[in-house]
Parts: C-alpha cells; sequence; structure tokens
C-alpha cells in the first residue's frame, strides 16, 4: 500500500495552493493508495474569541472534502502538522489521531512539545519532526519524538534530508518520508515521498501500529 504522509489543502492551510479535490486527483495519478492529510494546526492566527470547537471545525474541513473526493479504495487519514507557536517554529508530524481525541483534548497546542509528546503517548499517537534541518528549526530532546523525517520532498525548502538522516540514525529514532505537497511552486509531484506499507490500513490508530512494527518502505 504506498501512502502519502505529508500533505496540504488549501480547505484549512493558508501556504497551500491545492485544494483537497486536487490534491486526491494528484495521489491517485502518482499511484498512491491513499494519503495522510496533515494541515497545519498551531496557537497562531486564530480569531482571538474562536472556540475551540468552532477551530477543529474548521481544521476538519480539509480531511472531510478529500474523502468526499476520494474514489472507492482510496484511503484518507486524518493527520497534522503541529507547530507549539509559542516555543518555536518547529513542525511536528502527529499520526494516529482522530477527531475525538482532538474535540476532547482542547488547546493541546498551547502545551509545548515535552507535555504534548506525554499526551501524545498515553493515546497511542506517534510524533515526527518534521523536516529538523530546515533553517529555522530546533532539534530537540530525542525522547520528545517517535520518528523524524528523514526525506521531505519541498522543492521550496532545504530539508538538508542527509543531515536528517544521520540524526535520526543516531538516536534510533523511525525514519519517514513524505511529499509536503503544497501545490503551485512545490511542484506537482516532482519530488514525491511517502512509505510503502507491507499491510493496507483503513485508519490512523492501524497506520501507527504498521510503522511501529516497522513494516514499511520509505519513498524518496
Amino acid at each position: 500500500m504506498k501512502l502519502e504522509t505529508h500533505i496540504h489543502t488549501s480547505e484549512h492551510s493558508a501556504c497551500s495552493l491545492i485544494d483537497a479535490a486536487g490534491a486526491v486527483v494528484r495521489c491517485v495519478k502518482l499511484g498512491y493508495d491513499g494519503m495522510v492529510i496533515t494541515n497545519h494546526f498551531c496557537n497562531d492566527g486564530w480569531p482571538k474569541k474562536m472556540s475551540w470547537q468552532k477551530r477543529i471545525d474548521q481544521f476538519m474541513r480539509g480531511y472531510d472534502a478529500a474523502r468526499a473526493a476520494a474514489p472507492e479504495n482510496f484511503i484518507v487519514i486524518l493527520g497534522m502538522e503541529l507547530r507549539f507557536f509559542h516555543e518555536n517554529e518547529n513542525d511536528y508530524l502527529i499520526y494516529g489521531m482522530d477527531e475525538k481525541f482532538l474535540r476532547e483534548h482542547a488547546h493541546f497546542d498551547d502545551l509545548g512539545i515535552k507535555k504534548f509528546s506525554k499526551l501524545a503517548h498515553e493515546h497511542g499517537l506517534l510524533v515526527c519532526q518534521a523536516h529538523p534541518f530546515r533553517f529555522g528549526m530546533e532539534i530537540v530532546r530525542p525522547e520528545y519524538v517517535n520518528a523524524i523525517e528523514v526525506y521531505n520532498g519541498h522543492a521550496g525548502h532545504a530539508a538538508h534530508n542527509s543531515m536528517a538522516k544521520a540524526w535520526c540514525e543516531m538516536h534510533g529514532k523511525i525514519a519517514l518520508s513524505g511529499s509536503d505537497f503544497h501545490g503551485g511552486d512545490s511542484g506537482d509531484g516532482v519530488n514525491p515521498g511517502g512509505i510503502v506499507l507491507m499491510e493496507p490500513v483503513q485508519n490512523g490508530q492501524a497506520l501507527v501500529r504498521v510503522i511501529k512494527a516497522g513494516k514499511f518502505e520509505l519513498m524518496k
């Protein structure tokens, strides 16, 4: 099962130039069997009076639109690219959550990586530091993350993937790969990434189990 693990849609991520339906078309065209929608989520840029539930309503739009546009047998999984804006500009790909988790854990984006890592562990989520050697990123304590994105395919940024791979191997973390696709300047499939699973999955929790079991290969 070929899975895109890092993709943004314009329904929520302002940096994306492609909507969910277009993202589905792109992934199907490139031979993926599914994708994880990893739109941005952070405690910056929200209207101060917006309730937590309305924030989640807005965040879910990309995922819901992708599911509605997906052809039969194409799997769409909910994920997130999380930033703790008060802490630094690091981005963390989060896998394994569902809408229920999001609605029941208000303001987790205020926790910081140390406290969020504990919450993620308690709920069986997987935390992956995205493009950790891109300019502006900071290295975090290895125990706060499960995985490192050792291949980031965004053509508009210098991810320094070889450095990420070396750091990942040094600390014995799970290595992951993703396109970081936004449409537009990032190029439609110029640098596709993702993983090839040795068994099919239908949801985020199943994906986390397969990743933690090492039953996948990297695309890069």
